[in-house]
């Protein structure tokens, strides 16, 4: 968990988009084309994934499930719209998201940068390691949140999801490149045939 980051809002086709892992984990089924795509629905996939994710699983390491991460994804999906409408969180998701990182913890690290002395916070996950690392971001998600910064993509045929870190909180679409280019390819095509109605 302390690596750095890779970036991009698309790695290897997969969408790292919703700026927070739990997010990017829900967002691991986009329709494309009409067809949902199930992005963790294997273990080649999930491995691919997790790589993409900047996930380090240990070769040691207790083996997610399928079946386990496709119930937390959807018991994450029913969070995150609870939590975008201000509503509590069931009793289940709470005792769910402790279960998953109770035998995990954080510990200093005193690192040197630029000549001085910072102090690194170390997350130790422990338990199999995609669903430990997404219950662990949901976990500090819950910290500071702003529920007005949740959104689902504009495009009604998107189901991405994701946290707006804009500074002025008027981001529409998952991706620009994407939806929003589709949006304006529409309202160009939606003028011109208007003008020459």
């Amino acid at each position: 968990m302390s690596q750095e980051r890779i970036a991009g809002e698309f790695r290897e086709g997969m969408p790292f988009l919703g700026g927070h892992l739990w997010i990017d984990f829900l967002n691991t089924t986009p329709v494309i084309k009409g067809m949902a795509l199930d992005l963790i629905g294997d273990r080649e996939s999930l491995g691919r994934w997790a790589k993409q994710a900047n996930l380090t699983i240990p070769a040691a390491a207790e083996a997610d499930t399928i079946e386990d991460l496709r119930s937390l994804r959807a018991e994450l999906e029913a969070a995150f719209g609870q939590l975008a409408a201000g509503l509590p969180l069931p009793r289940r998701t709470l005792e769910d998201i402790n279960r998953r990182i109770a035998r995990s913890g954080t510990r200093l690290h005193v690192a040197e940068q630029g000549g001085l002395p910072v102090i690194e916070e170390r997350a130790t996950l422990v338990g199999p390691p995609v669903a430990t690392a997404v219950a662990w971001d949901f976990a500090h998600f819950l910290k500071a949140f702003d529920r007005e910064r949740m959104r689902h993509c504009d495009n009604p045929a998107c189901t991405m999801q994701f946290y707006d870190v804009g500074k002025n909180n008027r981001r529409r679409w998952c991706s620009m490149s994407v939806c929003g280019n589709r949006d304006k390819i529409a309202q160009y095509r939606a003028r011109k045939a208007s003008a020459r109605a």
